[in-house]
């Protein structure tokens, strides 16, 4: 027979109710928790084609073929922001296919996807375009844009640009980076970065679920 309390309530069943609410607290850590972090250029988002394609435009025979290491460079510099401050000019970014297959292997793993994308502060224009892109092309709620990568959690990030890959890696020593190949990042290594080609699919996926699980 149960024992009642001084209020003649059964002492049992709010310690079951209890042990009920922090289980369903803790599946819903869980869910919280399989983040995977998605970069916008370069990653879902076809940034370096539309680049090039405007660059070539206003290039003239002596200017130097484009690359990212022009920003180095003011003039150059300025040139380009001219270019991606156009109206609707990041909203209008194709969606990248490499990223775009690490989506939805992520999504067939078992993540929740969240964007994780840098704001420029010489485009200001770019940090509204993001997010209707985002909300047009690929359907996904959340988005982060930020000044710092590093500040934002995920169980893993997609990222093609070795400068945020470690910025993020820098507070995640057990994080997993998948960076889509790109010219600019056929140097890069580290020991957590798997680099996507479209010919690795099994090695990514078994890195996805060996993260997933941990």
């Amino acid at each position: 027979m149960k024992k009642l309390d001084s209020k003649g309530k059964c002492p049992f069943g709010a310690m079951h109710s209890s042990i009920k609410d922090e289980e369903k607290t803790s599946k819903k850590l869980e869910i919280i928790e399989n983040i995977a972090l998605f970069d916008l250029d370069g990653t879902l988002a076809d940034y370096d084609s539309a680049i090039l394609r405007d660059y070539n435009k206003i290039k003239s025979p002596e200017d130097p073929e484009y690359s990212r290491e022009l920003k180095k460079y003011p003039y150059m510099r300025a040139r380009i922001d001219m270019i991606r401050n156009q109206t609707n000019w990041w909203y209008d970014l194709d969606v990248l296919d490499l990223g775009y297959d690490l989506y939805l292997m992520a999504v067939e793993v078992g993540f929740k996807i969240h964007i994780l994308t840098q704001g420029p502060k010489s485009c200001p224009n770019s940090w509204g375009e993001k997010l209707r892109w985002v909300q047009q092309k690929i359907n996904i709620e959340d988005v982060t844009i930020t000044r710092d990568k590093g500040l934002v959690y995920g169980k893993i990030l997609v990222d093609d640009y070795p400068e945020y890959i470690e910025r993020w890696l820098k507070w995640r020593k057990n994080g997993l980076v998948i960076m889509p190949a790109h010219d600019y990042n056929k140097d890069y290594k580290h020991p957590n970065v798997i680099r996507y080609d479209g010919t690795n699919n099994d090695e990514v996926k078994i890195a996805l679920k060996k993260s997933l699980n941990r």
